[in-house]
């Protein structure tokens, strides 16, 4: 800048002395302009040299600061170096905590891996397993829904078998038609092809199981092997058995029935609560696995059901055949000459009654009827019915009140109302000329027409007070004459029909009377009372009012006499009071002689079901004298038992008549069977009630 100074003053001084003759102001331009910029130079110098000093003082500064920054740096550095040499340190631990977090968390983690493979194998064999329960129940409820539609099936159908039959056979059908039913119906809804209904008594002491009915077999299965090993196999257990093979039995011990077995079941009955019997069901194919025990145990429970309402409704048709048997014997009672006359004439409609096909229950109603015909008689005063001339109007009259009187009489009696226009119009004519209603033609009840036919013969060929019996012929043809004026022609058509076949043997009426008596009122009947004999209180207990044993021996022997004539078997049954002292001595003598009366009670409601007759044997024996066979005499026994099932204690067993024996004979087997071993049944908690044999 100097250096342009000094030029410009040169130049501007030279130019003053060069050109003098340049303007003064110019050259006061030039050195104001030249002072301005010396002034400026100067003014710039100083500016830069301030500039330069702060600049060096700054720098000095900054180069104290970056010094000290530096030292700062350098220390932050060695902290920062051993905050990293720290926190390498840190790391190094905090990887190997890592590491061993790590592992053990890896470890942990197989662990749970491995209870969750071992819970999830659990869990699925679990799963199975309640899926397979869940199948297996839903089989069962499926099998259980189909075992109670089976034993409702199975229910309905026995009981409609025997509702037919029963509406088939009537009152009159024997027990035994239920038997058979139940196991034809057992066999059916199973599907076997043979069967056995076995009772769990052993009336014949032979030791095994007594054969009720049998379906099916070829031979004999009373003693089958097979049959009865299974039979007490079932008593023994109270389960159903079967067998889908061949019954492994010794060959020796084989009976022919036996080889006819393939399979069999084998199911309990209980009758009353009381086990009775088993049903033995072969030959089904496939064999019977596929049945729940429960709906075949069910299947033995309706049977039992069945066979027992069976028992009940013998005991209804005993009584109802013990209240017709007094009817008629009260007939008899009142006039010698209708001695058999109910007989004859109930035998002549039942053959009548066959040729015309009539239901079963139709038939026994007639039969029933024909032997009440006359029962109305009972009300007529014995000079008329003896009177052995012809009657007048006035007594004629009387004795054509007799129907009214039966029908009212057998009114009161429920179970005899359907014999009551049969008893009240037996004396219609065809013509309508008869009594007491003047009914005509087929007006009047078929079973009134074929009473009046049957009574007409049967009076005509019958002695007579005041006339002689007519012949055979002569009688046939005074029906045939009066056929379509006082009698149906069709029933008298098949009514001599019947007679010329076979013929009545017209001089048994004594020996006739003799075989169809009844001892007990034979032996009650006197002279002068033709019902009740003033010695029949001579045979009378005191305690229980029953017959004593000297009665029993009288009407043991007279029904001996009666089942030789007729070779109808009677059966004679002892019910022993087996707890009877130790009432007396716990008890007192009073408590025991109430057990005596009801036992006595109980036997004596039996004799009116099966026609019997009730006895005081001993002091702690009662007898019964029963008409039938062994299974009619075990029916009553079976009754007499259930009956005394809550108890006194007794013993019943059985004796039944055998040909060529006599009354006392029959008693005396009888006593023997009492001393005997014998089972005891088992009664239930507070049920002392037993059976024997």
């Amino acid at each position: 800048m100097a250096t342009a100074v000094a030029g410009g003053l040169a130049f501007a001084g030279s130019g003053l002395l060069s050109e003098r003759r340049i303007a003064i102001p110019l050259v006061l331009i030039l050195l104001a302009s030249g002072a301005a910029a010396l002034l400026g130079w100067s003014a710039e110098r100083i500016r830069r040299d301030e500039v330069e000093t702060q600049t060096a003082e700054e720098l000095g500064r900054l180069r104290a600061d970056a010094a000290q920054r530096e030292e700062e740096l350098r220390s932050e550095q060695g902290r920062l170096a051993e905050e990293l040499e720290t926190a390498r340190l840190d790391a190094n631990a905090e990887a190997a905590e890592r590491n061993e977090v790590e592992g053990n968390l890896r470890a942990k983690l197989e662990g749970q891996e491995r209870a969750l493979t071992e819970l999830r194998s659990e869990y699925d064999a679990r799963l199975d397993q309640q899926t397979r329960d869940l199948h297996e129940e839903r089989r069962h409820r499926t099998r259980s829904e189909q075992s109670r539609r089976e034993e409702k099936e199975w229910a309905l159908h026995l009981r409609r078998e025997v509702t037919r039959l029963q509406q088939e056979r009537g009152i009159l059908g024997d027990t035994r038609d239920v038997r058979r039913l139940v196991l034809r119906t057992a066999i059916t809804l199973v599907g076997a092809r043979k069967g056995l209904l076995l009772s769990r008594e052993d009336k014949d002491g032979d030791a095994l199981l007594d054969l009720v009915c049998s379906e099916g077999f070829e031979h004999d299965p009373a003693d089958s092997a097979v049959a009865q090993r299974f039979a007490r196999e079932v008593i023994a257990k109270d389960v159903t058995i079967r067998e889908d093979d061949e019954p492994d039995i010794a060959p020796k011990r084989r009976t022919p029935a036996d080889e006819e077995i393939e399979n069999l079941l084998a199911i309990p009955i209980y009758i009353a609560d009381e086990f009775s019997g088993v049903v033995v069901l072969a030959n089904k194919e496939g064999g019977f696995q596929r049945y729940d025990d429960d709906v075949l145990l069910a299947l033995g429970d309706h049977a039992g059901a069945v066979l027992h309402n069976s028992a009940l409704q013998g005991q209804l048709r005993s009584s109802y055949v013990a209240t017709v048997r007094v009817l008629a014997d009260a007939i008899e009672a009142k006039d010698r000459f209708l001695r058999g006359h109910s007989e004859q004439v109930s035998g002549y409609v039942a053959a009548v009654a066959d040729r015309m096909g009539l239901e079963p229950k139709q038939r026994e109603q007639l039969v029933y009827s024909s032997i009440l015909h006359d029962v109305g008689k009972i009300g007529i005063s014995e000079r008329i019915l003896m009177k052995p001339a012809e009657l007048t109007p006035e007594e004629r009259s009387i004795v054509q009140l007799h129907p009214r009187i039966g029908y009212r009489l057998v009114q009161q009696v429920p179970a005899l109302r359907e014999t009551e226009l049969a008893i009240l119009h037996h004396h219609e004519r065809w013509d309508g000329d008869g009594y007491p209603a003047g009914l005509r033609g087929e007006e009047i009840p078929l079973e009134a027409r074929i009473i009046a036919v049957a009574d007409a013969f049967s009076a005509m060929t019958a002695d007579r007070p005041y006339r002689r019996r007519m012949a055979l012929e002569e009688a046939c043809a005074e029906l045939e004459q009066c056929a379509d004026t006082q009698f149906d022609p069709v029933v008298v058509r098949l009514f001599v029909e019947e007679l010329r076949k076979r013929p009545p043997r017209m001089d048994d009426t004594d020996a006739l009377h003799q075989a169809l008596s009844d001892p007990e009122l034979d032996l009650r009947k006197d002279e002068d009372d033709p019902v009740l004999g003033a010695s029949s209180f001579a045979l009378t207990d005191n305690l229980t009012l029953l017959y004593s044993r000297r009665y029993l021996h009288e009407a043991a022997d007279a029904e001996a006499h009666r089942a030789a004539v007729q070779d109808r078997p009677f059966s004679v049954l002892l019910i022993e009071l087996t707890d009877i002292a130790r009432v007396n001595g716990s008890d007192g003598y009073a408590a025991g002689d109430q057990a005596i009366q009801r036992v006595a009670s109980a036997v004596q409601r039996a004799g009116l079901r099966c026609g019997g007759t009730a006895c005081r044997y001993s002091g702690r024996r009662i007898a019964l004298l029963a008409g039938g066979d062994d299974q009619a005499a075990d029916d009553c026994a079976a009754e007499l038992a259930s009956e005394l099932a809550d108890g006194p204690i007794v013993r019943v067993v059985t004796a039944v008549w055998r040909s060529g024996e006599s009354g006392d004979d029959v008693i005396a087997r009888a006593r023997a069977a009492l001393k005997e071993p014998a089972w005891q049944a088992q009664p239930a908690p507070g049920l002392p009630g037993s059976v024997g044999r």
